[in-house]
Formats: structure tokens, sequence, C-alpha cells
């Protein structure tokens, strides 16, 4: 049987204002229990670093964290049954008695999401678009305390199905893992970081602008497009480290959103873009303008046509686009870094940091976090 889905919201919920989306405050249990150890679930981003940014920005806030990936755990033990990797995933919780449990999209079984609860609170933290929302979503947003989610757009529906538990937080970044590089020489003039989109839109797309402007993309997923023009020069996916110097060797670094209709939803590539210190011409979104200025911290455009126009003008503006980029990565690493987010996630908690936290650009390595690797990533359990 295919799963539930939500009937679509109501005709004008996509156009709502994004006052309107955001303005309500999640409606939490009070819990007096003082916050200072969490248990993270979630699997290692080894392409984003999304999960250990996240990680390090509560390690920032001065809590205790211990992350547990189950989903290398459950490779660890599949021999066993996946039975054995929640027992460990229990006896985790068991042993180290968090007071919270943050929770990566929905990187744990709900049944454990529901037990742990029943001592700790429960965030879930969620980047994803959620188009086609369904029935076991409800189900799942429904047993946390806090919904984290970057894509307002969906609580209007969510609403009426009785959830008052969510809050909007766009993503972010960390810059342990993405910051400039400084000026290098250019190595070419657009390039794009990401896959081809789930129905090809992207990959479309660049190969129209590829007409026009030789483009790099560097992600997985694009074979089916690869020899369809030649100006569309294809590398495969990168780390932070290529990340950084992709942004810095870059003359236009372009943005395009898997969706582009939902209010204030946008990729996570255009922290990362920014943070490295890339001009970022991405595509607009409803409420851009209640974050970013047009030509101050980036540029977007509205279609095609005024892609390539943007990008023909920056692409002979280099004292503009330096301008922009610098302002871009000074805005990001002022108010949107992942510590930024893991902030606001304690005020909506009513929670305080056990300890005066560091700023955000200037915290130190975590207490008790030592380099996995030779780039300083974090480790989770069982990584």
């Amino acid at each position: 049987m295919p799963p539930e889905r939500l009937r679509p919201a109501p005709a004008g919920a996509s156009s709502a204002s994004v006052a309107d989306l955001i303005a309500p405050r999640p409606k939490l249990r009070t819990v007096e229990r003082p916050l200072r150890r969490v248990v993270f679930f979630g699997k290692s981003m080894s392409r984003t670093r999304c999960t250990g940014a996240l990680v390090e920005a509560l390690r920032a806030q001065g809590l205790e964290v211990k992350w547990v990936n189950l989903a290398t755990l459950r490779r660890w033990t599949q021999w066993l049954g996946r039975s054995v990797s929640e027992a460990m995933a229990r006896r985790v919780v068991r042993s180290f008695r968090p007071d919270l449990i943050f929770v990566f999209c929905r990187d744990l079984p709900l049944p454990l999401l529901k037990e742990f609860g029943r001592e700790a609170r429960t965030v879930l933290w969620t980047e994803e678009a959620l188009e086609d929302l369904e029935e076991r979503h409800v189900r799942y947003f429904r047993a946390a305390d806090l919904v984290c989610m970057s894509n307002p757009g969906r609580f209007p529906i969510l609403r009426e199905h009785g959830l008052e538990n969510m809050a909007f937080l766009m993503s972010g970044f960390s810059p342990r893992y993405h910051y400039p590089l400084g000026p290098r020489p250019a190595e070419r003039d657009l390039a794009f970081i990401g896959g081809p989109g789930r129905h090809g839109q992207r990959a479309e797309f660049l190969l129209r602008l590829a007409d026009h402007n030789p483009v790099a993309v560097f992600g997985q997923g694009w074979d089916a497009w690869m020899g369809r023009n030649r100006a569309l020069r294809v590398h495969g996916p990168v780390r932070p480290h290529a990340y950084r110097r992709i942004c810095a060797t870059s003359r236009i670094v372009l943005g395009l959103n898997e969706v582009n209709a939902e209010p204030l939803y946008f990729s996570n590539r255009t922290w990362l873009s920014l943070a490295c210190g890339a001009f970022h011409l991405t595509h607009y979104v409803p409420g851009l303008e209640t974050v970013f200025q047009d030509g101050v911290h980036l540029a977007w455009y509205r279609s095609f046509e005024e892609c390539l126009d943007k990008a023909r003008y920056y692409l002979a503006h280099e004292a503009a686009r330096t301008r922009v980029a610098m302002a871009g990565a000074a805005l990001a690493l002022e108010r949107h870094t992942y510590s930024h987010r893991m902030a606001e996630v304690l005020r909506l908690l009513g929670a305080r940091a056990p300890e005066r936290a560091p700023s955000p650009e200037t915290a130190p390595r975590p207490r008790g976090v030592e380099p996995a690797s030779r780039n300083g990533s974090l480790r989770p359990l069982a990584e």
C-alpha cells in the first residue's frame, strides 16, 4: 500500500507572508530539569559536515554531547539484527542520562524517540523541503518536544493536523569547515556545487546556461547529462576543503534550489558558499529579501534570462563581485552559524547553557573534541 500523503495546504498558504508563517511560538511542555547533557543521533555527513557542525555548536553552548551514528551501528551489527544496534543506543542513553535527545532528520526510529522522550526532552532538526508530507511525518513530529524546520511553508498543513511544536530555523554552517581561503587566481567563470535535482531540473537549467558560458559542476548523479554539452564540465562530489577552493577560484558560484516557491526555504549551499567567501548568484525564493539584500550580500534571479544577464554583469565587474562576496561572508559569520541556531534552540526550550558560551567566530575547539583526521573533523560514536 502506498504511503498516505497529507492533503495539499489551503490555497494561498504558500503565498502567505513569512511573518504570518513563523510568528506563532511553538507550544512546548515546561520542564524544570537543567539542560547539561545531550545525546545526538545523526549520520555522518562527510560532504557538508552538517551533523558534525551541529554537534560542535551544541558543545560551544557549554553542553556535554554524545554523538551516536545508528546507521553505522547497524552496519556493524547487521548479522545480529537491528535490535542489537537499538539496544546499544539504549545503553548509551541509560549510561549517559541525557537531558536532551537531539535528532538530525529522522535518524532515530520512532519507538526509540518516544521511549527516550519519557526521560528527556527531544528536539528534531530537519533541513528537508518535505514537499510530499505523509502521515508518518506527522506521527514522527508529534512525538518530539520541538521540531526545528528550515521550510516554514510546511507549517500551515502541519498545524491543521494538530502540530504546534514547530519552529523555523534556517540551516547554517560551521567556520571550522567552511571559511574563506582568501584571494586566489580565478580558474573558472561559473561553478555549481550539488546534484542535478531529483527531476533533473537543475541539470536542464545549467545545460542552457552552458550554451552561453562554460559551467563547472561538482557533485554526484550527473552521469546522464555528461556529454550533452561540452561546456558543462562535470566533476565529482567535494568535501569542505575542495568546497573552499572552488569558492576561492570561481568568479561566480551558482545557487539552484530543489524548490523555489516555498517561502524562505533554500539550500544550505547558500550559507556554505557565503561562508567560503564566494560571490553567490542564486535563485530567488519568497522572503529572501528578509535575510539578504540583492547586490549587497549576494545576487538573485527569478528567471533564466535574469540569471544570464546578472552573470554577464558581474563577470564584467570584479570590484562589485568582491564587495558583495565580502559582505556576504561577514553577514554569514556574524548571524548565521550553527552556533547561532543552537543558541536559539536553547532559548525556545527555555534553557540556559551551563556556562557562558564563546562567540561563534572566535570559538575554540569544543572541550573533549579531538580531530578524527587531518582536516579536524569530529567523529561520532560508531563512525
